[in-house]
């Protein structure tokens, strides 16, 4: 979800967090303050400097430092990047034994960290910690230095650590809920993660940030995603990764990709076995990848490539179209790579007509309308009655950039709605983004229709939250969608929408 997204779901206290970790002095009396002046300063809050700059946790105590990193590393692995509350501290407690039991397990340290590397850094980190109970900034940084150097993750760190009896903490004792739920707040006051509730609480890293996160922190694959990468290797690359770390190479495909995955082989170790050769070759059989570079970024543009993925699960497994509308903002904003990766698409020029068969789901499923037929070939993408004399038509423009409503587009719906036999009381335009320009010329199209047609522009992702979010706002046992919500010109903004929903859609308000 995005921070837009969420939002809505959250009270003062914790959007007082957020507005405190990118605005300063700035106070506010109402939730709906806050709101509104976060998605003012959305920029500011997606900024990746912004973001870099809250990961630096060396000047934490030891203990907030390092759950941390373990609560930003279980959200990472999640789809969507959330978890409930006992969810996450269940995650942070396993991966913490996780980190134990094979930090004590000489076959395994062995196989996955390099002889000489292990005993350079080990005996540094040894030193470092015998001076007192934590490490200084000073000292985090040689170490985060010399990992580099050794090509070691922070992961191997950890497991290093452990076999001293340092990791998570003296003698390998676990945290506790009260230290997790500190470092919980302290990652909200930076910005990098969200707490709402619904039915229970949930803490989630907003999409708006979550790919500079994982970068930032060289985060993994999850699971179901890593099948997919290691599925599209060979039988005999899959040998090739489990007989370089001494573990069986037998069976048949499925059962080594399911080996690999049992054994925690991370995807940057499994294609650290490959060559610089053989990575390129990987990588151009992987549309819109660069396959110049260094082995390492090699390794991270094939990992880049699988992170898009998503679950090939779709939402609506009865209806071929819910599949399109999982997609639906990359339709509207013709993310081309994404699309093709998720297998959305073979040709480019099957994104409009995806995306408009998408917003027709939303209508006819989501909503619970009736589409109406229209004649021809020329006319808008959807028609629904608005009453028994007028319609709503709508017209799906996506684009690479925001939609500046040009004047053949103006034209275009002019006639669409001048056309009509029916009175079209609004043309709705969906898109991914819009300028200023688009929102005056809508303002224009109002006065020039010759009947008094409102004219509004709305976002893809904004028409999405609608449809998943519309029946919330309803009073009524069996709701009914009132098309009211976007009857008006201008944006159809997130909060605007939000307003309308408020008053529309309670029953004594329904025509």
């Amino acid at each position: 979800m995005y921070l837009q997204d969420i939002l809505p779901r959250m009270s003062k206290l914790y959007l007082g967090r957020i507005v405190d970790s990118f605005l300063k002095d700035v106070h506010m009396d109402t939730e709906e303050e806050m709101r509104e002046v976060i998605l003012k300063n959305i920029d500011e809050f997606q900024n990746k400097e912004r973001v870099k700059r809250y990961l630096d946790f060396s000047n934490e105590q030891r203990d907030v430092s390092l759950l941390n990193e373990m609560i930003l590393m279980a959200l990472m692995e999640k789809e969507g990047y959330i978890l409930s509350e006992s969810e996450l501290y269940k995650e942070v407690e396993d991966m913490e034994n996780e980190m134990i039991k094979l930090g004590s397990d000489d076959n395994y340290i062995n196989r996955f960290i390099q002889k000489d590397a292990k005993r350079i850094y080990s005996s540094v980190l040894d030193e470092a910690w015998k001076k007192d109970e934590s490490l200084n900034a000073h000292e985090i940084n040689i170490l985060n230095v010399l990992r580099n150097e050794l090509d070691l993750s922070k992961r191997e760190h950890y497991l290093l650590e452990s076999r001293i009896g340092r990791f998570p903490r003296k003698g390998n004792v676990l945290h506790t809920h009260q230290q997790i739920s500190r470092s919980l707040i302290n990652l909200q006051t930076r910005g990098l993660i969200l707490r709402f509730r619904e039915d229970t609480s949930y803490y989630i890293i907003p999409k708006d940030i979550a790919r500079i996160l994982r970068y930032e922190m060289g985060g993994e694959l999850r699971n179901e995603v890593y099948a997919a990468l290691l599925g599209d290797l060979n039988v005999t690359q899959l040998r090739e990764i489990l007989n370089n770390l001494d573990f069986s190479a037998s069976g048949v495909k499925e059962v080594l990709v399911n080996r690999i995955i049992e054994y925690n082989i991370l995807p940057s170790t499994a294609l650290k076995v490959f060559g610089s050769k053989e990575l390129s070759d990987i990588l151009r059989n992987l549309e819109g990848t660069k396959i110049s570079g260094t082995k390492k970024e090699k390794i991270q543009n094939i990992i880049d490539y699988y992170e898009t993925l998503s679950t090939p699960t779709s939402s609506d497994p009865t209806d071929e179209r819910a599949r399109l509308y999982d997609f639906y903002e990359s339709l509207s904003a013709r993310d081309y790579k994404t699309l093709r990766i998720n297998k959305i698409i073979e040709k480019d020029v099957q994104v409009d007509n995806y995306f408009e068969e998408a917003t027709r789901y939303i209508f006819d499923l989501k909503f619970g309308l009736n589409l109406m037929e229209m004649e021809g070939t020329r006319h808008a993408d959807g028609k629904v009655k608005f009453s028994s004399t007028e319609v709503i038509l709508w017209d799906n423009k996506s684009t690479e950039e925001p939609y500046t409503f040009p004047d053949k587009d103006f034209k275009q719906f002019l006639k669409y709605i001048r056309s009509d036999k029916m009175r079209v009381t609004l043309f709705l335009i969906v898109v991914h983004d819009y300028t200023k320009e688009a929102v005056a010329q809508a303002q224009k199209l109002k006065a020039f229709s010759d009947a008094d047609t409102d004219v509004a522009l709305i976002k893809a992702a904004d028409l999405a939250y609608v449809a998943e979010e519309w029946k919330k706002f309803s009073d009524q046992k069996e709701p009914q969608f009132n098309l009211q919500v976007f009857n008006m010109t201008g944006e159809l903004t997130r909060n605007m929408l939000l307003s309308r929903m408020e008053w529309a859609l309670k029953g004594s308000q329904m025509v």
